[in-house]
């Protein structure tokens, strides 16, 4: 029986596979998950021996084990200075106390002998102003010392709402409540508990953020006849309407027509501050020839802060007051008509009277 000759390029095709098969195998496990041979919780890509469970970049370095512990690229030696800070590393195998021998302004250094380093966050260590720096300490107003070393002096913040206190010329009214603080805001929750909380000067009612203007209503057109005399129309701002039952509001009438451009008119325009009401009385003299008047008013509300605006729709309302066309224009009320008939009713009670006189 003969055996078939494997050809070269077969040969040389599996051995491919098998290698392409045997890569991917290394680098991935369960799908597509980087492989993490080790089982430090660093891959491959991380790592930089990834067979050794002591070595990778959460590790601490380590002197003179000729090995890259934190695979930072640098292995460490004793007696070495990489800042340049005087310390050598405070590491295993180093003997030095430097905590972070890549940056020369963390170190051991106490010069200010406030037991506090910079390695301990000691944010000014110099003989002058540094005992009165520390993270441990609070913040003095005015000192310009960032005394509990924040970042920035005279930002004192109690209550940690990232608002500085008023005595160290912030805007936080009240350096004790984190709710309380100009980004706080008002909101329906806290309209009406007493607290100004967004620290504007205004509390609750007074604070434009709580309530909204008033809604103003002049009320409606009116029309009135005139019959001589004395004609008052009532102007109703009664519909007016506001968002707090404690604001004490204030009616302001304006009466927008002047009552001299009607020749033999007399206009008295009453209001009250404290009334939504005004009172237009009119009266035109007997020998007046108009037979028709218009006016308009304005009403304007405000309830101590906000105040309506005079060109709201709403606000403006007209009164037309007009003559009949049967009013006498000697002021009599008796109509035309009524005139007419007047003679021939004296006549007929004469009538009447004689035939009475008679019987």
């Amino acid at each position: 029986m003969s055996v078939p000759r494997t050809t070269a390029p077969s040969v040389l095709f599996t051995l491919v596979m098998l290698l392409v098969m045997g890569l991917s195998a290394s680098v991935l496990a369960g799908g597509d998950e980087p492989v993490d041979e080790d089982g430090d919780g660093y891959d491959v890509s991380e790592d930089c021996d990834d067979q050794d469970d002591d070595v990778n970049p959460g590790e601490d370095e380590v002197c003179d084990d000729g090995i890259d512990n934190d695979c930072d690229g640098v292995d460490w030696v004793a007696g070495q200075d990489l800042d340049g800070d005087g310390e050598s590393p405070d590491a295993d195998g180093c003997d030095g106390a430097d905590c972070d021998d890549e940056d020369p302004v963390l170190n051991s250094a106490d010069a200010d002998a406030d037991t506090v380093t910079s390695c301990n966050g000691d944010c000014d260590d110099t003989v002058a102003t540094g005992a009165a720096a520390s993270p441990a300490l609070d913040e003095v107003c005015g000192d310009g010392v960032d005394n509990d070393c924040s970042g920035a002096a005279d930002d004192e913040d109690l209550d940690s709402d990232g608002s500085v206190s008023l005595p160290c010329d912030g805007e936080d009214c009240d350096d004790s409540n984190a709710t309380t603080n100009p980004d706080a805001g008002e909101s329906d929750a806290t309209c009406g508990d007493g607290v100004d909380n967004d620290c504007d000067t205004f509390v609750d009612e007074l604070d434009e953020d709580c309530f909204q203007e008033p809604e103003v209503s002049a009320g409606l057109d009116q029309q009135a006849r005139y019959l001589g005399g004395n004609q008052i129309v009532v102007l109703d701002g009664s519909g007016t309407t506001d968002g707090n039952e404690a604001d004490v509001l204030t009616y302001t009438w304006t009466l927008n027509t002047d009552p001299a451009t009607f020749p033999g008119v007399t206009v008295e325009f009453i209001t009250d501050p404290a009334s939504a009401y005004a009172y237009l009385r009119f009266h035109a003299d007997p020998g007046t020839e108009a037979t028709s008047w218009d006016f308009s008013a304005t009403l304007v509300v405000t309830d101590g802060v906000h105040t309506t605006d005079a060109d709201d729709e709403n606000a403006t309302v007209s009164a037309h007051i007009y003559r009949p066309t049967s009013y006498s224009s000697v002021g009599c009320t008796v109509t035309r008509a009524e005139a007419r008939v007047l003679p021939l009713l004296f006549a007929l009670l004469l009538i009447l009277g004689l035939r009475r006189r008679q019987d």
